[in-house]
């Protein structure tokens, strides 16, 4: 590894050292077996700050100017990973994407920096996988396997900061968040567990959120960082399940929106929250339509007007299919080539439609969790529908027979103003059963076996 590293330090050594103006950040190195031409960086707001070309030999670096210290966002192909910067850092990495976070290591500037967060990062892809067994432990042999790992990473914390020189409190401040939040929200994820079994274990519910004295969950900088953004999420909710509130109904919605109003201040990530909120809402109700005290606390909310642009696109949609009517009729592509009416296609059959948007649905999942449905339920008919006119993009693990897409000119643009997937359940009548439903729903394979 270092003899791929070290003419990329030369080089990038030089380029720096030559630079007249001093407040220049360098970000570059190498990419084995590349994905794309590109290294696109972003910034906290996932706004793109910088799209890095390759050169011929698959290195690459970009200058930056006037960065400010904290987290970004960089993306390679489908993978994206998390670097720290710093104003005049000359930070290089490298990686295979054939294994994208486990190959990655960073030189030059901020590189021990880097290096922890990515081993970090690995440890808890790990401890996330061992949880499934802790989880199962009596709640006070799950409180004593967290805290021993707690003090594995109190151990670690110290002796990182003991050898290293320079280190910003902003970036201990990361760390932490790195170390310990996943534990955070392992504990609250038990306690509400335990609160929805049949016969809840008597436990001290102080010591599963103790943590919370020493915490802070309103960072707006933080809100693209998984370990901080998916404690939020575990914060909130814990509170709103402590109200015995069934979690599809249209008051838990209205606890969530007015939990998120209540804890959080920060802006971005106030309306961040409150936007999934809404969204999760749709998915989750077994009726088409919003609740309108639901919709309204958001528009109040939330101070971002195009989340509200959004949310009233989605909801309009959701209005277009209805349950225990008929499909809609709109054109479809299918992947011979030639452009058909759905109701040719799905005369005859129960077919499951899913309207797919590859920026928000990863096709990885999206193969897997439909091979899976597929196998599941051989005379059920999928149809997997790309909602851009892009007849090219098919996911490359899933038979394309199953793959089709929407031109410009289709109807069905009528109902996906919002480019949110969905999934739809047609009876072979060609009644829908259910309109508006996640392809990640836990209820969707029952909806689907009852199409039989």
């Amino acid at each position: 590894m270092i003899k791929y590293l070290v003419p990329l330090i030369s080089i990038f050594l030089i380029s720096c050292a030559t630079s007249k103006d001093e407040k220049y950040t360098y970000f570059g190195g190498k990419i084995i077996h590349p994905k794309s031409d590109f290294v696109i960086l972003y910034n906290s707001k996932i706004e793109v700050i910088d799209s890095i070309k390759l050169n011929k030999d698959n290195t690459f670096s970009g200058k930056l100017s006037d960065i400010k210290s904290g987290l970004y966002l960089f993306r390679h192909g489908p993978e994206t990973q998390h670097i720290y910067l710093e104003p005049q850092d000359s930070l290089l990495m490298r990686l295979n994407t054939w294994a994208f976070d486990e190959s990655l290591v960073f030189s030059g500037s901020n590189a021990e920096k880097n290096n922890a967060l990515i081993e970090n990062f690995l440890i808890n892809e790990k401890q996330r996988k061992d949880f499934y067994k802790l989880n199962k432990l009596s709640p006070d042999l799950f409180l004593e396997a967290v805290d021993s790992l707690k003090k594995h990473k109190d151990e670690y914390l110290e002796e990182f900061k003991t050898r290293s020189t320079d280190i910003s409190e902003n970036y201990i401040d990361v760390l932490k968040i790195l170390l310990y939040y996943p534990l955070y929200s392992k504990l609250e994820t038990y306690a509400i567990n335990n609160r929805l079994k049949d016969q809840p274990d008597s436990i001290n519910e102080n010591n599963f959120i103790s943590h919370r004295q020493n915490i802070s969950i309103n960072g707006d900088s933080l809100i693209f960082f998984p370990a901080y953004k998916k404690y939020v999420d575990n914060n909130i909710y814990y509170d709103v399940y402590a109200k015995n509130i069934k979690d599809d109904s249209d008051e838990f919605t209205i606890s969530v929106l007015e939990t998120v109003n209540d804890k959080i201040e920060a802006a971005d990530l106030k309306n961040r929250l409150l936007k999934e909120s809404i969204i999760r809402h749709f998915y989750s109700k077994k009726s088409c339509g919003l609740n309108k005290k639901a919709y309204n606390l958001f528009r109040e909310f939330s101070s971002n007007d195009s989340d509200k642009d959004l949310i009233a696109r989605l909801s309009s949609d959701v209005k277009h299919i209805q349950k225990n009517k008929r499909l809609p009729q709109f054109s479809i592509h299918t992947p011979q080539g030639s452009i058909e009416d759905i109701k040719d296609i799905i005369k005859g059959n129960n077919t499951v439609i899913y309207f797919r948007n590859k920026d928000i649905s990863p096709d990885n999942w999206v193969a897997s969790r439909m091979n899976y449905l597929i196998t599941k339920n051989p005379e059920i008919q999928f149809l997997v529908v790309n909602i851009e006119n892009h007849k090219n993009e098919y996911i490359k693990k899933l038979d394309i027979k199953h793959q089709f897409y929407l031109n410009k000119e289709s109807n069905a643009h009528e109902f996906l103003s919002s480019k949110y997937p969905r999934m739809v359940l047609v009876n072979k009548k060609g009644i829908v059963v259910n309109g508006f439903c996640a392809l990640s729903s836990k209820k969707l394979e029952k909806q689907i076996t009852e199409l039989h």
